[in-house]
């Protein structure tokens, strides 16, 4: 499968996430000299469900009259200044920027715009971070799961990566997966290391056989696939992890989750590119 990119999505809010969703895809699109569109998508939950009729009962008003407007009002200035600040970070970078603000269900918005762009950056975790039970951002998880385009989850501290790994399991997105790393390694002076994890050394070692000879290949013993990847990456000098998104079949995925998943809802200080 032949990469580019080109033209970078960037999803972007008001949290700390974001902010590094701002700074990795200018200087990634400075590096590829690509084209950013900024996405802002007004929670239309927000506006239209639960926490609106308890707010506007409370003080009396009738849900989704002038104070449903007043509160969409706010939202869209909090918007304009959000991508306000992404207009500051790529005129550093000196990067083409166009910015969009849309109102509905924000994963589906994001799948939806995703369709002409090569690469879409989204934070970890949005404005709700820390009243989340789980890891996983609430609207990072259906994105994840149904969007076709890589897609590059910013951590919550930028720094520019030096060191790429490769889960690989010599699947075909795990071979997507490297692809899509070799690209960025053309750009950028770094290490590439591709591990393997099971408990088959020999296997590992016929699925890294065809592989450059350039790549450190490293087979990791353990029947913890996500956390071993994990730890690994965290053993490195400023990480970037590519995966493959889904190795399984669909149905099996449901059923059994993914590695892909099962890092996301793990804690990680690094950047992740989940490629298709």
């Amino acid at each position: 499968m032949g990469y580019k990119i080109e033209n970078i999505l960037a999803c972007v809010d008001s949290s700390q996430y974001s902010t590094n969703v701002m700074k990795y895809s200018a200087y990634m699109a400075k590096a590829f000299s690509a084209k950013i569109e900024a996405l802002h998508v007004i929670d239309i939950l927000q506006l239209e469900g639960p926490f609106m009729y308890d707010v506007s009962g409370a003080l009396g008003l009738e849900p989704f009259s002038n104070f449903s407007g007043k509160i969409k009002g706010m939202l869209e200035e909090k918007g304009r200044n959000v991508l306000s600040s992404f207009e500051e970070i790529t005129n550093f970078y000196k990067v083409d920027l166009t910015i969009k603000m849309e109102m509905g269900i924000v994963s589906s918005v994001i799948i939806d715009e995703s369709k002409d762009f090569d690469l879409v950056f989204i934070g970890r975790k949005g404005i709700n971070a820390s009243y989340e039970r789980g890891i996983l951002g609430s609207n990072i998880e259906p994105v994840v799961r149904k969007i076709e385009k890589p897609l590059f989850v910013a951590n919550e501290h930028f720094y520019t990566p030096k060191t790429i790994i490769v889960a690989y399991d010599g699947s075909e997105v795990a071979l997507n997966a490297l692809e899509y790393a070799k690209l960025y390694k053309e750009k950028f002076v770094v290490d590439i290391y591709i591990i393997n994890v099971g408990k088959n050394r020999a296997k590992a070692n016929e699925l890294f056989k065809d592989l450059p000879t350039y790549y450190e290949k490293q087979f990791i013993e353990s029947e913890n696939t996500a956390q071993s990847i994990i730890d690994f990456a965290k053993s490195q000098e400023k990480p970037l992890l590519f995966i493959g998104a889904y190795s399984k079949h669909r149905i099996l995925e449901m059923i059994l989750g993914s590695t892909t998943e099962a890092i996301l809802r793990k804690e990680f200080p690094f950047p992740l590119l989940i490629v298709r």
